[in-house]
């Protein structure tokens, strides 16, 4: 394998298929004094907002075109399309080709490995609602895969430039790694559609149940910020308070089997932090796990 040439804040950079997260890492790495050559998209419109937005940056609609550009290259497609591009794209030796998926392995760029050029994974624990989310890259962690020492180290500088940090991650942790993501993200905004679908007996939709709990969900995350773990939980599983967890379970249920089923699970998953607050007694715990498990069997 080729020696990559010495990695810096001139080395040229490339973009590929850049959607929200693909245009915030772009403009975020710009803004940070990296030289951003190319970014690819093949949506006529995105080229033209993304011109708006990276004036020293060639825009151009094609993945092979960006990467002829530069030393190092991140493919920003969905996770499923990564490989493709990855597979349709002419590499040579003294490049890096770097992906920004949370679950799928550096594998999945065997072809540039096959072509000499080193490969590695960046991705950023955070979700990106607009291409203009380059903001949200501060404080944030990076997972890291890399192979190479040199291109590892300069990832690393490279999260650090853009306001967070990175941390070394394996092929085989990456499932569990993303799943947890997944739980505190996607799931999360789930269960909180749930608990404002809740609200539905009151006379009150979910959008305006979602806005009435968003209080409650922001001084959640302040909390676990600022109190962190088993501190920030609050409500009746510290408490022991068994019957206000059963009418819990009824009512859930009420709303719909799975609700329920998913109150309890929850509830059943987490219930050991809330027990170490040290507030729950041992009775009171058996008493509630006793209650959820009975829920999750149905």
């Amino acid at each position: 394998m080729s020696p990559l040439p010495e990695l810096n804040k001139q080395s040229p950079i490339a973009v590929v298929a850049a959607g929200r997260l693909g245009s915030s890492l772009a403009i975020a790495m710009d803004d940070a004094g990296y030289n951003v050559a190319a970014v690819s998209s093949r949506q006529p419109d995105h080229c033209d907002w993304l011109a708006t937005h990276l004036k020293n940056t060639l825009i151009v609609e094609k993945a092979q075109t960006a990467a002829n550009l530069a030393n190092i290259v991140f493919i920003t497609a969905p996770d499923a399309s990564i490989e493709g591009i990855c597979s349709v794209t002419e590499w040579r030796s003294h490049q890096a080709v770097i992906h920004c998926a949370g679950v799928l392995p550096v594998s999945a760029l065997d072809h540039a490995l096959r072509s000499d050029a080193e490969t590695a994974g960046f991705h950023p624990l955070q979700t990106f609602p607009s291409p203009e989310s380059s903001d949200r890259l501060k404080d944030v962690s990076f997972a890291t895969e890399a192979q190479n020492p040199l291109l590892f180290e300069w990832l690393e500088t490279l999260a650090a430039d853009l306001g967070g940090s990175s941390f070394r991650i394996e092929a085989s942790q990456r499932e569990a790694y993303h799943a947890s993501a997944v739980m505190a993200c996607g799931l999360l905004a789930g269960l909180a559609g749930l608990a404002a679908e809740m609200w539905e007996p009151l006379g009150i939709d979910r959008a305006d149940a979602l806005k009435r709990l968003i209080p409650l969900l922001r001084a959640t995350v302040d909390a676990l910020e600022e109190k962190g773990l088993p501190a920030a939980i609050t409500g009746p599983f510290v408490r022991g308070d068994v019957e206000t967890i059963a009418s819990h379970i009824t009512a859930t249920s009420k709303n719909s089997a799975e609700t329920g089923r998913a109150y309890a699970a929850l509830a059943e998953a987490s219930l050991h932090i809330a027990r170490e607050q040290g507030g729950l007694s041992d009775q009171a715990f058996e008493s509630i796990k006793a209650l959820l498990s009975d829920e999750n069997q149905t």
